[in-house]
C-alpha cells in the first residue's frame, strides 16, 4: 500500500493517501500521526490463525468450497459413470 501525506494548501489541510484512499486531516502532526500508526500496523506480524477465527473468512471460505463442489463433480460420481 502506497501511503503519503499531500498539503493542500487552499484549504490548509493535510490528506493522507492510502493507494486510491484518502483522509484529510486539519494539522500536519495529526496526519503523521495517522500515517505512524497505519504502517505501524500494516507492518505488525499477522497470522493466518487470526484469520482462520474470523466469521468473514469462514464465510468466504464455505462459498468456495460450495463454488468449487458446483465446477467438479464428485469422484464417486466420475468412477459410476466410467
Amino acid at each position: 500500500m502506497n501511503v503519503y501525506i499531500e498539503v493542500n494548501a487552499d484549504q490548509h489541510r493535510w490528506c493522507v493517501h492510502m493507494d486510491q484512499w484518502h483522509v484529510g486531516f486539519r494539522t500536519p502532526d495529526e496526519a503523521e500521526q495517522f500515517v505512524e500508526r497505519l504502517t505501524a500496523r500494516l507492518n505488525a506480524p499477522h497470522s493466518l490463525d487470526m484469520l482462520a477465527d474470523s466469521p468473514i473468512w469462514n464465510q468466504m471460505a464455505g462459498r468456495h468450497a460450495q463454488l468449487s463442489a458446483k465446477a467438479m463433480p464428485s469422484l464417486g460420481r466420475c468412477v459410476k459413470e466410467a
